[in-house]
């Protein structure tokens, strides 16, 4: 791996020596009095010329105002099968809708290098059950960077198009909110907004994998279940309303595939309390909840 530091000398011309190279970091200096960079890009146009690039990773960069020359840049890189960037870049996702035809053609993986502080992190003692990257004593400096400026790959421009991809890496924060992470919020959540999306890759791609950072499925606090009781009849019922394995299982019909490493039909069946997949996909779309039961109470 190449490493480009670009400093406030840095003149664009010295990306020629590196042309030829199949790995390449450019690496992005500070300003520590502003916190703005010493150097940055307007026009990212460079990127095409790298012909052989397979892996390209990006440290502490800023990409603002302009995204849509550097996604549209980045996606014309013509062998380009890894996108690295790490927890100390910004990146804003493009405001225009792109050409059908623009899409990167050959990538297999997008991914965020984060610290490790971020994965063993302070939750403080009411916080304890959480899931999630981050960090309680952080959570008020670093909310818009890890939910906003980190994108998701399922936000990327015609995502769709990727027909690639190997792996999906998928960043789940720590959120004072929701004891399942922000992604997984029981009520709005922001995983399953994507579902056709996620569902639509792994219909069309060659998906092997799927990572949730900020995900233990062996929590033993992500399995409660609530009793819920019918108002009209009094019978009560198990209520399985986890956004993670509704999320899980929809994936699981469309693909047996390996999420975080393993086989997530064990976690499933776990949780719906059943003995094969077919059961606990009918509860997921169910939730639990019986025919004609229309209210109720947990």
């Amino acid at each position: 791996m190449k490493s480009i530091i670009v400093s406030e000398s840095f003149h664009i011309n010295e990306f020629k020596k590196f042309f030829n190279e199949e790995e390449v970091t450019i690496v992005f200096i500070n300003d520590p009095n502003n916190n703005k960079l010493l150097r940055n890009f307007k026009d990212w146009s460079f990127l095409k010329k790298f012909k052989k690039l397979k892996i390209l990773e990006l440290s502490e960069a800023r990409i603002e105002e302009f995204s849509d020359n550097f996604f549209s840049n980045l996606y014309s890189i013509p062998k380009l099968e890894k996108f690295v960037i790490d927890d100390k870049s910004i990146f804003l996702l493009p405001k225009k809708t792109f050409p059908k035809d623009l899409f990167p053609k050959n990538l297999k993986e997008y991914k965020i290098n984060f610290n490790l502080r971020f994965f063993t992190s302070y939750k403080g003692k009411h916080y304890e059950i959480h899931q999630g990257i981050g960090d309680c004593e952080e959570i008020e400096y670093t909310w818009d960077w890890l939910t906003e400026w980190l994108p998701q790959i399922y936000d990327f421009p015609n995502i769709q198009k990727f027909k690639k991809l190997e792996v999906l890496n998928f960043y789940n924060f720590f959120d004072t909110e929701s004891f399942q992470g922000h992604l997984f919020e029981i009520i709005d959540s922001l995983f399953y907004k994507k579902i056709n999306i996620i569902k639509s890759i792994l219909k069309n791609s060659n998906l092997k994998k799927i990572n949730i950072f900020g995900l233990n499925l062996k929590s033993e606090n992500i399995y409660d279940v609530a009793i819920a009781t019918d108002e009209k009849t009094g019978k009560t019922f198990s209520l399985y309303d986890s956004e993670i394995f509704r999320s899980i299982a929809e994936l699981y019909s469309i693909k047996k595939i390996l999420i975080n490493e393993e086989d997530p039909l064990k976690y499933l069946l776990k949780y719906y309390k059943c003995s094969n997949f077919k059961e606990a996909l009918s509860l997921s779309k169910t939730a639990g909840i019986p025919k004609g039961v229309k209210t109720y109470l947990t």
